[in-house]
């Protein structure tokens, strides 16, 4: 089995350096949408222990984890280390600047999807590594063939018409111009993985990933910008998402099913929870206490009610308790 590395992209949106340099360069573009630089998207709860702490217990096969952030660190996370949960070298900080050296990228920048397609260029990451987002978690025991076969990455999701094929969308174009309205340019999740799929050369269907961790290949991405340099250029361009963008792990995804061989198999299933959610709160921490899903999700925390946002901490501490460094049982979080 390949050496297997997991991959970070965090960010402290509540650091005074990051609040002004965003009020700085703000919306840049009539193409980029407000949203996409609202407050919410960058704060920070804590959850990137939670997710650390899922990958000490339940994914021993990991080689390292690397945290992507613009010259930041979490502020617990030497405790992991001194608890003796971990080797010193196993959580690894990587910065902007690395990633971005070389290139023409819009810096600083507060874009994911720019970090993503960057991702490759880590010092020293192995060919074969995980990119979580830093709301997700490890649900239950994962093993190395969870996410990569016979060298391949194992990939999972919905098949999916393009945006436009579908009767709603077209209903939804037409409304707005009879009523006059701009065409819409949020950088919809959606839309951005079918770009994904289209730069790797899909014209049908295509794979909707949701939200999980995604496998990826080194070698797979290096060849493709090396091939299309512009592609990387251009989603480098901007600070704040934009909806000419791409999601990477979708690119990644169909390249390697056309060009390497990789299977799609059926999504798997998520524990998952975000603001607004009609799901059950109740049902969602019962998944969490008995492990009944792979994975978890916990999307814009900072906007869910008090009381939850205390169940929620109080759950997870008691589940990775045992991984967590300095665990406060009294409070149900790490102090």
């Amino acid at each position: 089995m390949p050496e297997i590395d997991f991959v970070v992209a965090w960010v402290d949106g509540s650091d005074p350096a990051h609040v002004e340099a965003r009020k700085r360069f703000g919306i840049e573009s009539e193409n980029t949408h407000r949203g996409a630089a609202a407050d919410f998207r960058f704060r920070e709860s804590g959850e990137i222990y939670y997710l650390i702490a899922s990958i000490l217990k339940y994914a021993p096969f990991a080689r390292r984890v690397y945290i992507v952030t613009d010259n930041q660190k979490p502020t617990l996370l030497d405790s992991f280390a001194a608890s003796g949960l971990c080797a010193p070298d196993f959580l690894r900080i990587v910065s902007h600047d690395v990633i971005f050296r070389d290139t023409d990228a819009a810096r600083p920048t507060f874009n994911a999807r720019a970090i993503e397609a960057a991702l490759w260029r880590i010092p020293g990451l192995s060919e074969h590594f995980v990119y979580f987002n830093d709301d997700m978690f490890l649900n239950a025991p994962v093993t190395a063939e969870d996410f990569f076969r016979d060298g391949k990455p194992v990939i999972h999701g919905t098949m999916t018409k393009p945006d436009k094929r579908r009767l709603k969308t077209r209903l939804r174009i037409l409304s707005r111009r009879l009523l006059g309205k701009a065409d819409d340019i949020r950088p919809k999740y959606r839309l951005a993985q079918e770009e994904g799929a289209r730069l790797a050369g899909v014209t049908g269907k295509f794979l909707l990933v949701h939200h999980h961790p995604h496998p990826l290949r080194l070698s797979t991405a290096k060849a493709f910008y090396a091939a299309r340099p512009e592609v990387l250029r251009n989603q480098l361009a901007y600070r704040f998402r934009n909806v000419s963008q791409y999601t990477p792990a979708s690119l990644s995804n169909h390249l390697e099913k056309m060009h390497h061989g990789a299977i799609f198999e059926a999504q798997r299933l998520v524990s998952y929870i975000q603001f607004g959610s009609t799901s059950s709160q109740e049902e969602f921490l019962d998944t969490i206490r008995k492990g009944t899903t792979p994975f978890g999700c916990i999307q814009d925390m900072e906007k869910l009610p008090t009381e939850l946002r205390d169940k929620l901490h109080a759950v997870l501490g008691e589940k990775f308790r045992e991984t967590l460094p300095n665990y406060a049982s009294s409070v149900g979080k790490i102090e």
